[in-house]
């Protein structure tokens, strides 16, 4: 069944570039695929079984046609487990509102199919890496994501804008990915197997290199990092938003920034005997977390605000891992990982059904806007109240559970674990903070434009009470089919709450004070332009490379070939000289010159025959 949960998606996608011509076609094929691959889901879901041993993603049965190639065994297989099932669930779920949803948003692009297909296949790479019980396959799925976003980011290409911001995710994320391909390689060349089971046992047992394991996984989070969008790889994740809002919906969910977290909570075995690997990750997350909820509180943009949103939540999700202890840190992250999907997919259409009714994304122009729609207004509402982490709803539930995972047994674990428990509760109040400013902003002020009622379409009002609701109660789902997350002991709740409260409240009073918009207003417009991190990577990569392309096509024009044409100039010009003496020439010269060779010819013959005899 695993290998069907891969397969379905692939064929779907497939299937619609095919009835690429038919747009309404290609956006049938795309939703019936999706919608048989979310009901495979439920029924793989109702029939997985808990890992071998209490891990998480290592399956009973795994299934595949184990390879043998250059003396490594390839296994290449993939199988099922209450977690991972669980996991692929959520992946669908989102990726089958998203296709939903775009069959709207989307319905007078002359593109649309291949941005449907393109969905497909993206979400038949995450369930590879969520699926995979082989390095190699979770090589394949990762890979295979970082070229579908570089597809749906890039998806308006006729504008400069959008072709740019697909390059740039692109080329920062395969910088990153060198990390991870050359850490991959190291596990399997020592374990001399693909199977990450094996490969795990090989390096958590006295045969492997204590020295080597280390750098192999510091190699690996390098990689994680890239795709996660944690610091230093952040900025692709902000110039992402020029996508249209459905990709920026899945990239942000469900797929590809949540990778990292299942890719690390699958070999956290190693991770915890990887020092150096869970240092590296620990500063990125600490920093990351925090300054990108500080960004998020002061972006002009709201779309964008969800962008800074999801770079500090993603650094949330991965606390747990870089903290990590005997206790229940994947439990955790991968809790966190399922509540991210939903309210984050949530908020990202909300704003996107906003903005066409203001035509605009800025938080200016989408002033008062949710008053124009209850049901849009709620959903908003739903989203930014599980963001923000208000107790018992599913977004609070899951950041708890990260909160109580960090915290356990924190003075044991070094003074990197404490770094990343204070950064987390100081990012809880930061995100209440701005989540509060979003909701102010859609839901009061501008009296007159509010009056106009947007005619919102059905499937977008089904896609966002589900969500909505799911946001808000679906922390009921949190159970047996998740590793265990932990237990949130009673201060720690707390101290939760109260940080919440206070991060609300700082929302407020930045609101009513007017100081909220000075704020926009002047360091606003450095986090608007990305904290300027463009401007340097301009000035430290692309004009140094520019400047050294440009000198080697000077060379290789003005140097190297002035050599060749030398050589082109003299032959042409003895060329030119023979032509000239050839049409020079008199008949009469040329039939003496024969009659002379025929003269000297039988001279020669004579005197050989008076020879021989």
């Amino acid at each position: 069944m695993a290998w069907a949960l891969v397969a379905l998606p692939c064929l779907t996608a497939v299937l619609a570039l095919l009835a690429a011509r038919s747009g309404p076609l290609a956006v049938l094929v795309s939703l019936a695929g999706s919608a048989a691959t979310l009901l495979l889901c439920v029924v793989a879901l109702a029939r997985a079984v808990p890992g071998v041993g209490g891990a998480p993603f290592v399956p009973v049965s795994p299934t595949g046609p184990d390879l043998v190639l250059g003396g490594f065994d390839l296994p290449l297989t993939l199988g099922l487990t209450a977690t991972s099932a669980f996991v692929a669930l959520v992946v669908v779920l989102v990726a089958t509102l998203v296709q939903t949803y775009s069959a709207w948003y989307l319905a007078d692009d002359d593109r649309r199919a291949v941005f449907h297909a393109t969905i497909s296949l993206f979400a038949a790479a995450m369930l590879l890496v969520v699926l995979s019980g082989d390095v190699v396959l979770t090589v394949v799925g990762w890979e295979v994501m970082g070229w579908c976003s570089y597809l749906l980011i890039g998806h308006w290409s006729r504008r400069p804008e959008p072709r740019r911001a697909a390059h740039g995710a692109f080329m920062v994320t395969r910088i990153a990915d060198i990390g991870l391909l050359l850490g991959t390689a190291v596990l399997v060349a020592g374990a001399g197997t693909t199977d990450r089971a094996q490969v795990i046992a090989h390096w958590t047992s006295a045969a492997g290199d204590p020295a080597t394991r280390s750098t192999a996984l510091v190699l690996v989070v390098i990689g994680v990092l890239g795709k996660s969008a944690q610091l230093p790889f952040h900025h692709w994740l902000l110039d992402a938003m020029e996508g249209p809002t459905p990709a920026s919906a899945l990239i942000h969910a469900a797929t590809m920034v949540a990778a990292g977290t299942v890719v690390l909570s699958q070999l956290l075995p190693l991770l915890l005997r990887a020092d150096a690997a869970r240092a590296l990750l620990a500063v990125s997350v600490a920093l990351t977390m925090l300054l990108a909820a500080l960004c998020a509180l002061v972006e002009p943009d709201l779309k964008r605000l969800l962008a800074w949103s999801t770079v500090s939540q993603v650094g949330v999700m991965l606390a747990p891992l870089a903290a990590a202890g005997a206790g229940p840190s994947a439990g955790a992250a991968l809790g966190h990982l399922y509540g991210h999907a939903i309210f984050k997919s949530l908020l990202f259409l909300a704003v996107g059904w906003l903005a066409t009714t203001r035509g605009s994304t800025a938080a200016s122009a989408l002033v008062g806007s949710g008053r124009a729609h209850p049901v849009a207004l709620g959903a908003w509402a739903a989203g930014l109240v599980s963001l923000a982490g208000v107790p018992l709803v599913l977004g609070g539930l899951t950041k708890e559970h990260v909160v109580a995972a960090v915290g356990e047994d924190v003075g044991s674990r070094g003074a990197l674990a404490g770094l990343v428990l204070v950064s987390l509760l100081a990012t809880a109040a930061v995100t209440a903070a701005y989540a509060t400013r979003a909701l102010l902003v859609v839901a009061l002020g501008d009296e007159g434009r509010a009056r106009s009622r947007a005619v919102m379409p059905a499937a977008v009002l089904a896609i966002l009470l589900v969500l909505a609701v799911a946001s808000i109660v679906g922390g009921l789902a949190l159970g047996p089919r998740l590793p265990d997350a932990g237990h949130v002991p009673a201060g720690l709740f707390v101290i939760v709450l109260l940080l919440v409260v206070v991060g609300i409240a700082i929302g407020w009073l930045l609101h009513r004070t007017g100081q909220q918009e000075r704020l926009v207003a002047g360091p606003g417009r450095l986090v608007g332009a990305g904290l300027g991190v463009d401007a340097v990577q301009r000035l430290a990569v692309v004009r140094p490379v520019a400047a050294l392309a440009r000198l080697v096509a000077f060379l290789d024009r003005e140097v190297l070939d002035t050599y060749v044409r030398g050589i082109a100039w003299g032959a042409l010009g003895l060329a030119d000289a023979g032509t000239t003496a050839h049409r020079r020439a008199r008949p009469s010269s040329g039939l003496a010159l024969l009659g002379g060779g025929l003269l000297a010819l039988a001279a020669v013959t004579g005197l050989v025959l008076w020879g021989v005899a």
